[in-house]
């Protein structure tokens, strides 16, 4: 009898059976109950002065961490610039950014998309190289030539935009642009393009050849072919080109590096025969027409 009451009494479940009959204040003031709260307090406290330390040292390293970040600005700016057109003094600016800047609240991605919404610029790479560089890389767009409509005097239309190589147009900034403020006038026919404003793109069959002459006469320098001034595009097969020195040139669209070749073989016999070229047609393969000052005096 006397086993199978210490056997009872050994089992945990049967005891807080047991307790349960008990009244409240018997419970209360039971002393197993006092043991076994006392025992989960021990173990609590225990807990605690283990996990304080560990929270100490967590916190620490936040608090830390958070004033590094904080405290890291940007040192060194690495620019480079595909085409030499923006300076790192102008891309700074057109991101806005002055003084000191905190490497922890710097969005590149705006930052990027900032830049590429400039006229002008077709793509930027905008990184942080921590602890405190800023990497800055921007691709221009290349003015080749400046656009406008043919007939904006008449309609009242002067819009003017710049051309790249691909047909986009975009708008004249003279600070980013100044070395290209001399680039010819394409003067285009309505039927040429729907309308000119920034980021529309020209039609590459009517674009193309313009860029093939732009391209065609920077082989030359302008003692060998006089800066273009203007062009016009008065048929669908043709070009006449406005010299700096007032000649006129007829061209067509196919061929035109064979042109352009013909054209500094007449100036250059201007030149030898102390001649001025008012017109020339450099078409035909064989015999171009040239047209000199003196001959017209002649006529």
């Amino acid at each position: 009898m006397g086993n199978a009451k210490n056997r009872y009494r050994s089992e945990t479940s049967n005891v807080r059976s047991l307790e349960k009959l008990l009244s409240l204040r018997e419970r209360l003031f039971s002393m197993l109950a006092f043991k076994r709260g006392a025992r989960r307090v021990k173990r609590g406290l225990k807990l605690l002065f283990i996990a304080l330390p560990l929270i100490a040292l967590a916190w620490l390293g936040i608090d830390y961490a958070l004033d590094m970040a904080y405290g890291l600005s940007v040192e060194h700016i690495n620019f480079q610039s595909r085409h030499g057109i923006v300076n790192k003094e102008q891309a700074l600016r057109l991101l806005g950014i002055e003084g000191r800047v905190n490497m922890a609240t710097l969005n590149t991605e705006t930052l990027r998309r900032r830049l590429e919404s400039t006229p002008g610029i077709r793509s930027a790479i905008i990184r942080a190289e921590l602890p405190d560089t800023l990497y800055i890389e921007v691709e221009e767009r290349i003015p080749i030539v400046f656009v406008e409509w043919e007939d904006g005097v008449r309609t009242g239309d002067r819009s003017r935009f710049f051309m790249d190589p691909e047909g986009i147009l975009f708008s004249v900034h003279e600070e980013l642009h100044s070395q290209f403020m001399g680039v010819a006038t394409w003067y285009l026919r309505p039927e040429d393009a729907e309308a000119l404003r920034e980021g529309a793109q020209i039609d590459h069959r009517i674009a193309r050849p313009i860029a093939t002459l732009v391209a065609a006469a920077n082989n030359y320098s302008v003692e060998e072919i006089p800066r273009i001034t203007e062009i016009f595009h008065p048929k669908d097969w043709e070009f006449r080109l406005i010299l700096e020195t007032g000649a006129e040139v007829m061209m067509e669209k196919r061929h035109i590096r064979e042109q352009m070749d013909r054209l500094a073989m007449i100036l250059d016999h201007a030149r030898a025969t102390h001649r001025k070229l008012r017109s020339a047609n450099v078409i035909p393969a064989l015999n171009p027409v040239a047209v000199f000052e003196e001959d017209e005096g002649k006529e």
